[in-house]
């Protein structure tokens, strides 16, 4: 169920970074632009936000451009709970899609809404909120949502939605979590100064993780550049930075399929543990 929360004003300056002004021959007056989207948006949108908002959305969503998904942060609320603001292409699994792209960022959705409108153009674009906090590691507290977090998932949905991305591997990804637990966090981080993308292993030491994760990338052609390991207290740290076999670095349309590789095989080994068999993972 989407869960409808409370109005809130926009931060300051968002929604001027959409007001600029414009001149004879140039896009339609900022009211007018506000006019249409906000015409375009169904009766129980524009009954739930008031006008701070909706300017704030509008600028959201012309800053969309020509992305097939664009991903902004709209407002950080207390208790580390942040309004993620998704403007995409509406498409068939297009919810499971962003659910499966906040699960790869240990991300946790705690209440949604989620709108269709039709553009000038006569597309149907998603324009859909989400009230996020990040899932706090064994070890200690959450940290916040940067705004790091929110290109990385903008560029993943996007690759997503173009088709760059295996949108089967994103089903898969939230299986390969169940399958591995709580006790374990996976998460890929890239170093673009570096040149290489780096995988961080979190969680409870089991017998034969480390072949298992190591195997997961051999099998996905991604080579190990540096690594570092450590178990302390029976809890591991593993840090591993690996690039394309041809030193490149790893494009973020790969990271869902590694991510979900990497889960799968860790599941497989806490299972192999306890002499179960996970369940099947699908497609």
């Amino acid at each position: 169920m989407l869960l409808l929360q409370p109005d809130v004003e926009a931060p300051e300056g968002l929604a001027a970074e959409g007001a600029q002004s414009t001149s004879p021959g140039d896009s339609p007056p900022v009211e007018e632009l506000l006019n249409l989207y906000l015409r375009s948006m169904p009766k129980s949108y524009r009954e739930t936000f008031e006008w701070s908002a909706i300017e704030a959305h509008a600028a959201i969503v012309q800053r969309r451009g020509s992305a097939a998904a664009h991903v902004e942060l709209w407002r950080d609320l207390s208790d580390g709970i942040s309004v993620v603001c998704v403007v995409a292409d509406d498409c068939p699994g297009l919810l499971s899609r962003i659910s499966a792209v906040f699960v790869a960022h240990d991300i946790d959705v705690a209440s949604a809404q989620a709108y269709c409108r039709k553009r000038a153009d006569a597309q149907l674009e998603a324009v859909d909120f989400f009230w996020v906090r990040r899932v706090a590691p064994k070890t200690g507290e959450a940290g916040p949502i940067r705004a790091e977090d929110v290109a990385s998932i903008g560029e993943m949905l996007d690759a997503l939605v173009r088709g760059r991305a295996n949108f089967d591997r994103a089903a898969q990804l939230a299986r390969a979590h169940r399958s591995a637990g709580e006790s374990v966090r996976v998460r890929f981080d890239i170093d673009e100064h570096e040149g290489h993308t780096t995988l961080t292993i979190e969680g409870r030491d089991r017998p034969g993780l480390l072949y298992a994760i190591t195997e997961a990338l051999y099998r996905e052609r991604v080579q190990i550049v540096r690594s570092e390991v450590s178990t302390q207290n029976g809890r591991v740290l593993d840090r591993f930075h690996v690039t394309e076999l041809d030193g490149a670095c790893v494009h973020r349309g790969r990271m869902l399929g590694l991510q979900t590789t990497v889960l799968a095989a860790i599941g497989e080994a806490i299972h192999a543990g306890r002499g179960q068999r996970p369940a099947p993972s699908g497609g």
